[in-house]
């Protein structure tokens, strides 16, 4: 059993904060567990302190990048600790939305049909029609960036807001949102999502009573989400932990998946531990499975 766990949080992503938040709650429960927590904010010189630490294992609780896309996981690699979570490569996979969506569609995987705008001249090549019409970075979480485009007009400005990044332009799937987690082989009872303004972006999900949180109530709903939840976590050869999340238009009975995101929210009110809560598993007994 490793004794001495460095959790690294924080940075310089747009999801620093957030990242904070569930570190600090992830070394917490370590340390009631009884391992030997030392928490790092990640700095520019973190494999010099990691060196001198020498930990027997890491726990990254870092959203978005650099971290959750793999860089930081590589230098783990390179100086020869253990860590928790995914490896590189499904990790940078699984941070660009655009690759992650290649790759399910490849497999038959529905999701919202999407175009990629790197430069102001891919968006004015393109046609857009079908509003309104779902506006985002390829490679940002925490909905952070995330607009409806209900005009052209609406579209133009948010992009050029978005630029230099890789923006998607993703149909607009109507109906209700969920989201499933996946920790060490085992899929988590599906959660479906609330949000009072419709919009599942930044402020919802990071203000109190903002949005409403339920297990699915339809059991042939809820097992076709973990069913495809498990052919995800296959496809994109995912581990040990990660939350899918869905779209469902129950007019046409049409399940997509939006994206998957390999370091989930770890605070004991994210939806990840609270969908461990409706399979039994506490806050404490999630981050011991994560660990060992």
């Amino acid at each position: 059993m490793p004794r001495k766990v460095v959790v690294v949080y924080g940075g310089w992503s747009s999801e620093a904060e957030i990242s904070r938040k569930s570190g600090k709650a992830v070394a917490d429960a370590l340390q009631q567990l009884g391992y030997d927590v030392l928490e790092l904010e990640l700095t520019r010189d973190i494999a010099k302190k990691l060196i001198q630490i020498n930990p027997d294992i890491v726990f990254p609780v870092l959203h978005g990048s650099p971290g959750e896309d793999g860089t930081f996981q590589g230098l783990l690699e390179i100086l020869g600790i253990p860590y928790v979570g995914e490896n590189v490569k499904v990790s940078a996979l699984c941070m660009d939305k655009d690759w992650t969506k290649r790759i399910l569609v490849s497999f038959n995987i529905d999701t919202p049909n999407w175009q990629v705008i790197k430069k102001l001249e891919d968006f004015k090549r393109n046609h857009f029609e079908n509003f309104p019409l779902v506006v985002k970075p390829a490679e940002e979480g925490s909905s952070v960036g995330l607009y409806i485009a209900k005009s052209y007009q609406d579209l133009e400005g948010f992009v050029k807001k978005l630029l230099p990044k890789k923006v998607l332009v993703e149909e607009f799937i109507p109906g209700r949102e969920f989201t499933c987690g996946y920790v060490k082989g085992e899929v988590l009872p599906p959660i479906e999502i609330k949000p009072k303004k419709g919009i599942y972006d930044f402020e919802s999900k990071y203000t109190q009573g903002e949005t409403l949180f339920e297990a699915v109530k339809e059991p042939f709903l809820a097992e076709k989400i973990e069913q495809l939840t498990k052919k995800v976590v296959e496809v994109l050869e995912i581990r040990n932990l990660c939350r899918v999340d869905f779209k469902y238009d129950p007019e046409r009975d049409r399940l997509t998946v939006l994206e998957v995101n390999t370091i989930p929210g770890m605070t004991e009110i994210s939806l990840l531990p609270k969908m461990a809560r409706l399979k039994g598993i506490s806050f404490k007994r999630l981050i011991k499975l994560l660990i060992e």
